[in-house]
């Protein structure tokens, strides 16, 4: 046999073993393991000293949580640290900000975005805040689905965010078990003077729940930048019935390439009457669920923060996600728990089609 023929097979080998280098998921991990509070854990960010900073929805003070983590080669996680609390500022009085997102700017500064004003403000230093369009103020959202995602491109300076479902002024009902279509979104960014930049058009997908729950949560839960033009969007949908047995978090994560669509030009049309064009297109590239059967799995959890992690040595992305327990809410059989869990992207990007690296 000839050097052309070993030449072949050893770039057919090569190729395989590239191809086979597809998204990872890890196992889910509890915090309390490491000694890690019990929080409402809706947010995380990696800090420019490579910890991490969680913020909580409940939490009665403007600050975060700093912990850090230690990684394997493969991209799991091998321990965490709880390096306690940071506060800037005192107690609230009760007048607690429905913190769901957070992230670090280059200039060391700490952004959160809240839920319950529909406002994302700078909680250090300046103390600025984002010109949030008014197509997001409070009156146009529904009762819990307003900002529940903040990005961040440290390359650009270019702030993301979305609400979790659609706007008053674009759906006529928020998306559920009595409404099983998708909810249409503004994806909205802000340049590094703090101003609107560009909106978008996304389509989540349709619910997939079809009984009456005790508690129900759906749309977009968290997003991510992963380079200049790739954003990952993570939609969640939350069931939980009357008696808890068979209660399931579905998580979809989305990767969005900006570059192949156009921003709106008329943000005062409603998205309703969009064609289907407009929208941002999407591909799937990891989907897993938690669930709770009392005869069976018990691993329920609620993943609603996101972040970049560090990159391995081969290059691929470490994407760090995290659980919010309401505080461990159950009971003594049983309780949810602050898990966190990450996810690893191929170094080369993802190939639309298959999910496997360029």
């Amino acid at each position: 046999m000839g050097r052309r023929f070993y030449i072949s097979i050893l770039c057919l080998l090569l190729f395989n073993t590239l191809c086979a280098q597809k998204v990872q998921l890890f196992k889910q991990h509890n915090m309390k393991r490491w000694g890690v509070p019990a929080g409402h854990y809706s947010g995380i960010t990696q800090s420019d000293r490579g910890t991490f900073c969680i913020v909580s929805d409940k939490q009665e003070a403007e600050g975060w949580t700093n912990i850090s983590i230690d990684f394997l080669h493969s991209g799991d996680i091998d321990k965490i640290r709880f390096d306690g609390f940071h506060y800037e500022s005192g107690p609230t009085q009760g007048k607690t900000r429905d913190s769901e997102a957070i992230v670090f700017t280059n200039d060391g500064n700490v952004f959160i975005a809240a839920e319950n004003d529909q406002q994302i403000q700078e909680v250090t230093h300046k103390r600025r805040a984002l010109a949030v369009p008014s197509c997001f103020n409070k009156e146009n959202i529904f009762p819990n689905y307003g900002f529940e995602s903040l990005a961040y491109n440290a390359n650009q300076g270019i702030f993301w965010t979305t609400t979790e479902q659609g706007l008053r002024s674009d759906v006529s009902a928020p998306s559920s078990y009595e409404n099983p279509t998708p909810t249409l979104l503004r994806i909205q960014s802000f340049g590094p003077d703090l101003q609107p930049l560009k909106q978008y058009a996304y389509k989540t997908d349709s619910p997939e729940v079809k009984h009456k729950p005790r508690h129900y949560a759906f749309g977009v839960s968290e997003m991510v930048v992963i380079d200049d033009t790739t954003l990952l969007v993570m939609e969640r949908e939350l069931y939980i019935p009357k008696n808890y047995n068979r209660a399931k978090c579905n998580i979809r994560l989305y990767s969005v390439n900006i570059q192949r669509q156009q921003p709106l030009t008329d943000t005062t049309k409603p998205l309703s009457e969009l064609d289907a064009s407009a929208f941002l297109p999407k591909t799937l590239v990891a989907s897993f669920s938690t669930g709770f059967r009392i005869f069976g799995k018990k691993n329920f959890a609620n993943y609603e923060g996101m972040c970049l992690g560090p990159k391995l040595s081969d290059g691929s992305q470490i994407i760090v996600l995290i659980a919010d327990s309401q505080g461990q809410a159950g009971n003594s059989l049983f309780h949810l728990k602050e898990f966190v869990k990450t996810v690893t992207f191929p170094h080369r990007g993802l190939d639309p089609r298959s999910h496997e690296i360029l």
